[in-house]
């Protein structure tokens, strides 16, 4: 699945990545939309932000986090910035098989000495934009399965990793395990520059979402936003933004939330703020 190539992008990142399979995305649908407001909606957020290394998480298991994650990365690198995708979820790691890249190895194995980054980050293929455009990501899985995660993400290895991904980099997106949980996130979250919280309409609870937000904001992570998942237009008498089908038989058009027609075949979609 993987083959070994150099690109001009990975020596400027002084390395030499190897190729993942190519990923899926489409410019044209609705779902991709959503994530391109929310993708200029965080740039507004991170103007005066050097070097941003931003992570992604939840308050809770099944939010939608990676997901998340891993299409507003496709966003930014669609639109040519040079974006790294980082999955320090070392616990329950997800992000591989939705870029199409392989996890033997990665995070683990460059913080514990046995790799070096240039051999263990993936360069991630999307497909030409309309212009003509070709673009990808960077890719850094989290490796093998460690004893201890915390203990190995709270090492200043792992804060000079992120600094050195950072510095070659017009963005650095981190999926972290849930809040609540564990202690993992927390950890990153006071080497990052700030957080997104996801959560999930009609399935998360205020009180987790509310606790994982005053854990964040008291360990000293800046919270850039609130990313609402999962959202029905129909649930909602007014807002605004736009909703993306997220069912099967979804429209493939976006559906204003709060507008006085409702969701035409009643499909869950995201909203995504307006605001960060």
């Amino acid at each position: 699945m993987v083959s070994s190539k150099d690109n001009p992008l990975a020596k400027s990142l002084k390395s030499t990545a190897s190729y993942a399979s190519r990923s899926s995305w489409d410019t044209s649908t609705a779902f991709e939309e959503s994530f391109r407001i929310l993708r200029s909606n965080l740039s507004v957020a991170l103007a005066d932000t050097e070097r941003p290394t931003v992570i992604v998480t939840s308050a809770s298991p099944e939010e939608g986090k990676t997901l998340t994650c891993v299409n507003l990365a496709f966003a930014f690198a669609a639109a040519g910035r040079r974006t790294v995708l980082v999955d320090l979820d070392l616990r329950h790691p997800n992000a591989h098989r939705l870029v199409n890249a392989h996890n033997e190895y990665g995070v683990s194995e460059v913080l514990l000495g046995k790799r070096k980054l240039e051999d263990t980050l993936q360069y991630v293929e999307l497909p030409a934009q309309p212009s003509g455009l070709q673009t990808g990501l960077y890719f850094l899985g989290t490796g093998a399965d460690v004893a201890s995660p915390a203990e190995l993400l709270g090492t200043g290895r792992t804060s000079r990793l992120l600094s050195g991904l950072a510095e070659q980099a017009d963005l650095v997106l981190i999926d972290t395990p849930p809040v609540l949980p564990v202690a993992d996130t927390l950890v990153i979250g006071r080497i990052a520059s700030g957080a997104l919280l996801v959560t999930a309409a009609r399935s998360s609870s205020t009180i987790a979402v509310s606790k994982a937000k005053d854990l964040l904001i008291r360990n000293q992570t800046r919270l850039f936003g609130v990313v609402l998942n999962k959202f029905r237009a129909s649930d909602a008498s007014f807002g605004f933004g736009y909703g993306y089908g997220y069912g099967s038989g979804a429209s493939s058009e976006p559906e204003a939330v709060g507008s006085d027609t409702p969701s035409r075949n009643g499909a869950d979609s995201a909203h995504i703020p307006g605001t960060l």
